[in-house]
């Protein structure tokens, strides 16, 4: 059995949909208002049990007093799963939803009471096969270039990083988001995270590195003018954009525009910072910067020893 997935985000605002049918008569009706549940994340595998909370202490009426009883339901793709028929004003009520099959999921929840409309909230998600989600890569998992032999794919340890809007099933697909400190720990025996040299022995064409990717068949990379993917080198770079573990919101930003990789190698005018390789839609040169060693996490390559 596949371990539960407890979601711990909060998703913010609500759909209020009406308890019975709004005619002429009923305009004064008041609404519950204030219901929210986590938010699901984005990709989940066929058999993980999904478990959702819905947060009612900040229920109210929009009018008037509250009811003294109030009752929720939830709903999966429109189907009614699950109904508590008493007061939950107190409470911090709980679903569990075991995915069945691959597709697209809408989870639903409802506080409803007599002679009032509901307050309701919904949170979306997508559940995938990860082996058959990338396309147009190779299948090696190691790439000679140079002389050098390389890591064809994204690192994904378990043990450390932050996965892709942390949803776990697509780290082998996209790899995992790495802070400086925890990439020098990661590349197997045997093999190093490569230097700002070694990048740059690579070149400068950023088409040779990039694949033709599909990401569940919508195309990953969506080059601008000027920009030629080729992949000659077999390198295999996916646009996952990169993860700033300082932001309050929108952590995991740039995807499909941008490829980013550690070096080991410490910037020349601050020790605070390290050496990067990045690779944008819209430009046909491998890019150079620097970047936060503890608040900026990037995906990361290693090289053989």
């Amino acid at each position: 059995m596949r371990k539960s997935i407890i979601f711990t985000v909060i998703l913010a605002g609500f759909l209020s949909l009406p308890a019975c049918k709004k005619t002429e008569t009923t305009d004064n009706t008041p609404s519950l208002q204030g219901l929210t549940i986590n938010e699901a994340v984005p990709y989940v595998a066929v058999g993980d049990e999904l478990v959702f909370h819905a947060t009612t202490s900040h229920l109210s009426a929009s009018k008037g007093s509250m009811p003294s009883v109030i009752g929720l339901y939830w709903q999966v793709n429109s189907a009614k799963k699950d109904t508590l028929s008493r007061d939950i004003k107190a409470e911090n009520p709980e679903f569990k939803y075991r995915v069945d099959s691959l597709g697209n999921y809408q989870v639903a929840c409802y506080a409803y009471a007599n002679g009032f409309y509901n307050s309701s909230i919904v949170t979306s998600f997508k559940a995938i096969d990860p082996t058959d989600a990338l396309s147009g890569t190779g299948s090696s998992p190691t790439a000679t270039i140079g002389g050098k032999e390389w890591s064809a794919f994204n690192m994904a340890d378990p043990d450390f990083g932050f996965s892709y809007k942390n949803a776990s099933v697509v780290d082998t697909v996209f790899g995992r988001f790495y802070t400086w400190d925890e990439a020098q720990t990661i590349c197997p025996d045997g093999w190093h995270l490569p230097s700002a040299a070694e990048w740059d022995a690579l070149g400068t064409n950023a088409g040779d590195l990039m694949a033709s990717a599909e990401f569940l068949g919508n195309r990953m990379w969506v080059p601008a003018l000027g920009q030629t993917i080729t992949n000659s080198t077999g390198f295999n770079a996916i646009p996952v954009g990169y993860l700033d573990t300082t932001a309050s919101t929108d952590k995991f930003r740039r995807y499909g525009e941008m490829a980013a990789f550690w070096t080991a190698t410490d910037s020349a005018s601050d020790s605070n910072l390290a050496q990067f390789r990045y690779i944008l839609h819209d430009n046909p040169q491998i890019m150079k910067g620097n970047g936060s060693k503890a608040s900026l996490a990037l995906s990361v390559r290693c090289v053989k020893d």
